[in-house]
């Protein structure tokens, strides 16, 4: 359990997206040039350097585990705005209207944790903080700074715009997906009361008819009668087997259905997988679609990893992912059912974990 959360604890620094908010880091070798260039003494230089160093470590974590993904508001970005501006505020005194070098990074925070109207209004009141502060304390106006606060203030209010527009999209998909998943459970079970409906129904009618005319002829001509009652015999054991079948084939995965919802399932959880051809042939086609929606499911709730590779090759199956691995964990019944399943159709089922990944291995012996 110690080892799942420790890598929990790093899942966020896997998720590469947080290099797109961290890349505007480059913009601090302006403040970093100003400072080590500027007329004060080594004491403020060295102040100046740390408040710069503090800013792009608050500025790197809020990246990481604040920005990334983020399409709603997030109060907590709030606080992370505060901070980064009090850093900011301590550097006017040692480089002046270079601060404003620190300017973008603000405008990053507030695009993408502040409401949109607040996001627009802090990036509008940065611009002109960016000219009306070097007037008033008259220092120089750098119009380069304020052409790339225009221009990072509008890009970052556009990403926002693009981040919270495909949120929305995505939140269609999910609820359709839903939709669609309710609507095929309803058809399924209107299949399945049809065609228990017809094998009962007719079965259930000739084996009334029959019983009433051996009802009949249990006096007139017993032998007959004996044959009516033999072919209710036959007829009602094979409408059981109807309705088992019937039933049988609710409970029993086929390999085709399992893949493509394996694909749904990574897709969802934003893991990139390689998965076989939905038609692979394979003799043991039902015990494979057992075995991957059962090692499916733990994949996307616990391993944390960000791609998994499914390989299936005649008689074996390959789960393989690049999670955290089960740590000391003990595998749940549903992975020693799974063992047990396989081993009850003469295969063996094999996992090897460790902090690089997970691979399961299903194999059957066709001899």
């Amino acid at each position: 359990m110690m080892s799942n959360r420790t890598n929990d604890r790093w899942a966020p620094w896997r998720n590469l997206r947080w290099v797109f908010t961290a890349i505007w880091m480059l913009f601090l070798a302006y403040p970093i040039g100003a400072v080590a260039t500027s007329d004060h003494g080594h004491t403020a230089k060295i102040v100046g350097l740390v408040l710069i160093g503090l800013f792009a470590v608050v500025y790197l974590l809020a990246s990481v585990y604040l920005l990334t993904g983020r399409t709603e508001v997030e109060p907590r970005g709030v606080w992370i705005f505060v901070v980064l501006l009090i850093l900011a505020a301590g550097l006017l005194p040692i480089i002046s209207e270079n601060t404003f070098g620190s300017a973008p990074f603000l405008m990053v925070v507030a695009a993408f944790s502040f409401p949109t109207l607040w996001a627009a209004i802090t990036v509008a009141a940065l611009i002109v903080a960016s000219i009306a502060v070097p007037t008033i304390a008259g220092w120089e106006v750098d119009g380069s700074v304020v052409i790339i606060l225009v221009a990072v203030g509008f890009t970052m209010l556009g990403f926002r715009a693009l981040a919270v527009r495909e949120g929305e999209r995505e939140r269609a998909e999910e609820r359709q997906r839903e939709l669609n998943s309710e609507l095929a459970v309803v058809a399924e079970r209107e299949r399945v009361a049809r065609d228990v409906h017809d094998i009962l129904g007719h079965s259930l009618t000739v084996i009334t008819i029959k019983t009433e005319l051996a009802g009949r002829l249990v006096d007139l001509d017993p032998q007959r009668a004996k044959d009516e009652m033999a072919e209710v015999n036959a007829l009602a054991r094979s409408a059981l087997a109807e309705v088992r079948a019937t039933v049988g084939a609710l409970r029993t995965p086929d390999l085709p259905s399992v893949i493509a919802s394996a694909q749904s399932a990574f897709r969802a959880a934003d893991i990139t997988a390689t998965l076989p051809d939905p038609q692979t042939a394979t003799p043991h086609g039902e015990l494979f679609a057992w075995v991957l929606r059962e090692a499916v499911t733990n994949v996307v709730r616990h391993s944390h990893a960000t791609h998994c590779d499914v390989r299936i090759e005649d008689a074996t199956l390959t789960v393989h992912d690049d999670g955290c691995g089960l740590g000391a964990a003990v595998p749940g019944n549903g992975l020693r059912g799974l063992i047990e399943r396989v081993e009850s159709a003469g295969g063996t089922l094999t996992i090897e974990s460790n902090t690089g990944g997970t691979t399961l291995t299903a194999v059957v012996d066709d001899e």
